[in-house]
């Protein structure tokens, strides 16, 4: 690169980075073997490998294999689109369902649109980057709360003297794997005058009787003024959406930026999503069932001496000193076809470095035995 002060910084952070065993690279694309063990995906239901799921989505798919061609509100959105967003809608029990190009662009498009210099935001600590993205983009004022500390979030709303106020938290926190207090999220919001909006990225699919997520499981959609969900994670797709009222929709549809200037999904992507939602709502339980099976992966990992934390999902994070020793175990169970990526600053924070498994219909006893066993001998060999 030519010098430049601006090229001078870029070289000197790639530089900290690796000298402090934090540099990040895209890994090449693992084909599956019959004895590789990923647990890097968020295919949390195995959609992605359902043969069902495959049959109907290139049913609806047809003959159309490019996509909505420009922004919806250019070139009209597809009857798929229409679709997806009805079925996403009866799903949710919500009144409409408004479909972006990916979660992070729901997150930053809902946020933007929703809040200005007036607006107080109320987010946890531990939200996805995406909702702190749009929270920057919109101008809007930030108090972040202790983790699900719900003494701190009501001090901190007592405090405020915004003319708005809006509390933004995952339902599933995407490192840690524990759950949002969502009832008492909903009566803090009541009390104070707060509009609430939750990110159901990681229980889409996995919670509620129906799949739908926290918010049906916990009975909290009274409380919920704005659901955003991901069709990218357990439904195994692509795309993010918002379930919320009638008024909102429109609100989004003419004030969300990244939906209003993006190009629609190609027709083979709705295909799979609306299919992979029609799975999930015709099997219940398939969720709770790979929840089930996470915890009996995680009792194994504290029997053998690593810290998991309080997590209760398919989420499981498994505690190491450092970021070089999650480097190092990540590797060395790479090499033993077990992929499980190591999470370090500043995706977690400081001090916090793990391995973070997702645990899916495809990680089975037989798996979870294979695991275990080697991460016992990693202990004895570098105890």
């Amino acid at each position: 690169m030519n010098s430049s002060p601006i090229n001078n910084r870029v070289v000197e952070q790639l530089e900290e980075r690796r000298r402090n065993g934090l540099f990040r690279s895209i890994a090449p694309f693992f084909i599956p073997a019959p004895d590789l063990m990923d647990c890097s995906t968020n295919s949390y239901l195995g959609l992605h490998a359902n043969a069902e799921v495959a049959r109907e989505a290139a049913l609806l798919t047809g003959n159309q294999l490019s996509g909505n061609l420009a922004s919806r509100l250019i070139a009209g959105t597809s009857a798929l689109y229409r679709q997806l967003e009805k079925e996403i809608a009866e799903w949710e029990k919500t009144e409409t369902a408004l479909v972006f190009t990916s979660g992070y662009a729901a997150n930053l498009g809902i946020i933007q649109a929703l809040c200005t210099r007036s607006t107080e935001v109320f987010a946890d600590r531990l939200n996805h980057a995406s909702l702190y993205d749009g929270i920057r983009l919109s101008g809007c004022r930030l108090a972040r709360y202790s983790h699900c500390d719900m003494a701190d979030l009501k001090k901190l709303l007592h405090q405020s003297t915004a003319p708005e106020k809006l509390i933004i938290t995952d339902t599933v926190f995407s490192m840690d794997g524990d759950l949002a207090p969502l009832c008492d999220i909903g009566d803090l919001a009541r009390s104070s005058g707060a509009m609430v909006m939750v990110d159901e990225a990681h229980a889409t699919g996995m919670f509620g009787g129906n799949g739908s997520g926290l918010v049906e499981a916990t009975g909290t959609a009274g409380a919920i003024d704005v659901r955003m969900g991901t069709l990218s994670k357990a439904i195994a797709g692509l795309g993010g959406y918002v379930a919320t009222s009638a008024a909102l929709h429109d609100y989004f549809v003419n004030f969300s930026r990244s939906l209003i200037y993006s190009t629609g999904l190609p027709h083979p992507v709705l295909a799979h999503d609306l299919a992979a939602i029609r799975y999930v709502r015709q099997h219940p339980g398939i969720g709770a069932a790979v929840v089930r099976s996470a915890d009996r992966m995680r009792e194994e990992l504290v029997r053998i001496g690593f810290a998991t934390g309080p997590g209760t999902t398919q989420i499981i994070p498994c505690f190491v000193r450092d970021e070089q020793e999650a480097i190092a175990l990540s590797s060395w169970l790479k090499a033993r076809n077990i992929i499980v990526p190591a999470i370090r600053p500043p995706t977690v924070p400081k001090g916090s470095s793990r391995l973070r498994f997702s645990w899916s219909t495809l990680s089975g006893d037989d798996a979870r035995e294979t695991i275990i066993a080697h991460l016992q001998q990693w202990r004895k060999e570098h105890a």
